[in-house]
């Protein structure tokens, strides 16, 4: 029992070992940052209540390293009734004693969309935000009270009265209150916001919410719109939407400020077909294709340049589709092509619209100069791959007549031989060679057939270089075709003539001459 008992003990110590070194290292690693977050004036949560996201963190007094950044999001509800809620946050501490956290959150429900932590007053100047030190220990107190928000709202209205997108179109709205320093946006409140105009529509609205600005300030309200390359910005201004932004007119919001609209700059179409060539129908996943516009801007620079792309899908057992185009008016005409997306073996990947047929080459697009109207019929079909040419023959011996290029491949030679003796096979192996031999030596050709034959094998026997019957000896201009053929026949006698099927006189090139070489 004695023994059971120091057993029990020794066990216990050993697990407060174990356990000391535990809490000390997350004592050391965390600190904890506690306080209120609170809704301004006599504010209570509605229904659903208010979600509020906080972020404490820190860049380690290192800005240009990512990296070694530590931060701790966490998510809080002010629930309904409710007009603040308590929170405690474990942050692991900076291994730099020089580091400093910032405090930060995002709301909504009408409340100013962000707000930084000041041990005065809640701020949304980044500037402005009061840092704390948390290498030292636990830190209480880091109230916030959500900043209150005012709406900034009007449209986005598509600038050409003419027509309607036949895309959506995305534009970012953007209210900001500026600060002294030029070079920095540090100093600034800036809230920006996704629009988006719709196909076949012609406006969009949008709210901003922000905070209400400092006296005598106001806010910058003004859309951006980028799309492969090409960017645009307009600028509110009383009078209409301005380019300049110089020209603009401040948005105080003490109160609710409505009808802030905003006129993009003229867009149109360009539609067409994308078709397969001849007959030919999609597959079994359809062809997916990419449609383009480019704008080649000026030949000196290539900061003006731009495009505008569609995703459109010939479906399967389909031969076209229909895709639309919606870019900017501008100065310069536009180039479109084709680009095909799906794996395939059989078409040209690009293509480039010329107004009589789709070109491969870009240099060959015809161009399209557009305006406030839409352009249709800027039909593309895709390009067949076709076999690379054969590279042509070279020119001919001037000195061997054309007439005794049997195959007509620009020479004369063994091949026209072969091609001869495969005739003459085809010839015989119709009528038959069970015969008697001296019946087929009947059938030689007469003086004129020979005399042909003789002019069209002197090339292979002339003096002159070019190719020679390499199985004949060379006999000069002088060699006799007609004893050629006579010993032929002789040799031909001399066979059973059972031996010589067809099966091997309709391979001519195995015939050897090996035999009638004297």
């Amino acid at each position: 029992m004695k023994m059971k008992r120091i057993l029990s003990l020794l066990l216990s110590v050993c697990l407060l070992i174990l356990l000391m070194p535990v809490n000390s290292i997350a004592a050391n690693g965390y600190s904890t940052v506690s306080g209120v977050i609170s809704l301004p004036g006599n504010d209570v949560a509605p229904s659903g209540g208010v979600k509020v996201k906080l972020t404490i963190g820190t860049d380690n007094n290192t800005h240009d390293n990512k990296n070694d950044d530590k931060s701790v999001t966490t998510e809080l509800t002010i629930t309904k009734g409710q007009k603040s809620i308590a929170y405690s946050i474990q942050v692991p501490k900076s291994q730099n004693t020089k580091a400093k956290y910032y405090v930060y959150y995002t709301a909504e429900n009408g409340y100013a969309p962000f707000g930084w932590y000041n041990k005065d007053k809640t701020t949304a100047v980044k500037e402005k935000r009061t840092l704390i030190d948390l290498n030292t220990g636990d830190v209480s107190g880091i109230n916030i009270e959500l900043l209150p928000g005012r709406p900034i709202s009007g449209k986005i209205i598509f600038g050409n009265s003419s027509v309607k997108p036949m895309n959506d179109l995305k534009f970012t709205v953007t209210a900001v209150q500026e600060g002294t320093k030029a070079n920095s946006a540090d100093d600034d409140i800036i809230i920006s916001k996704e629009v988006v105009l719709k196909a076949h529509t012609g406006i969009a609205a949008y709210e901003l919410i922000v905070p209400v600005n400092d006296p005598g300030k106001g806010y910058k309200v003004y859309y951006t719109f980028e799309n492969q390359g090409y960017k645009e910005t307009g600028y509110y201004h009383k009078d209409g939407t301005s380019r300049d932004a110089g020209r603009v007119t401040l948005i105080d919001v003490a109160n609710t400020v409505k009808g802030i609209d905003l006129n993009t700059l003229p867009f149109t179409n360009i539609t067409g077909k994308i078709s397969l060539p001849g007959k030919d129908k999609a597959k079994t996943n359809g062809l997916e294709i990419k449609i383009t516009a480019f704008n080649s801007g000026s030949d000196s620079s290539a900061s003006d340049d731009f495009s505008f792309s569609k995703a459109v899908t010939i479906s399967k057992d389909s031969s076209s589709a229909f895709y639309a185009l919606t870019v900017p008016v501008v100065s310069t005409d536009y180039i479109i092509s084709y680009e095909i997306v799906t794996k395939n073996t059989e078409y040209e990947n690009k293509g480039f619209y010329n107004k009589a047929k789709t070109e491969k080459d870009k240099k060959n697009a015809t161009p399209i100069r557009v305006g406030n109207t839409n352009i249709a019929g800027i039909d593309l079909e895709i390009l067949r791959k076709t076999d690379p040419k054969p590279a042509p023959p070279s020119k001919p011996n001037p000195e061997i007549p054309e007439k005794y290029d049997v195959n007509g491949d620009g020479y004369v030679n063994i091949l026209d031989l072969l091609d001869l003796a495969k005739v003459l096979a085809e010839k015989y192996e119709k009528e038959g060679f069970k015969i008697n031999p001296e019946e087929y030596r009947n059938r030689i050709p007469d003086k004129k057939e020979l005399d042909a034959i003789r002019k069209a094998l002197k090339p292979f026997f002339s003096k002159q270089p070019g190719p020679k019957l390499h199985n004949i000896p060379d006999k000069g201009s002088d060699f006799d075709s007609e004893s050629w053929f006579d010993k032929f026949l002789k040799e031909w006698k001399a066979k059973d003539s059972g031996s010589h099927n067809s099966k091997k006189l309709t391979a001519p090139h195995k015939i050897s001459l090996k035999k009638i070489k004297e």
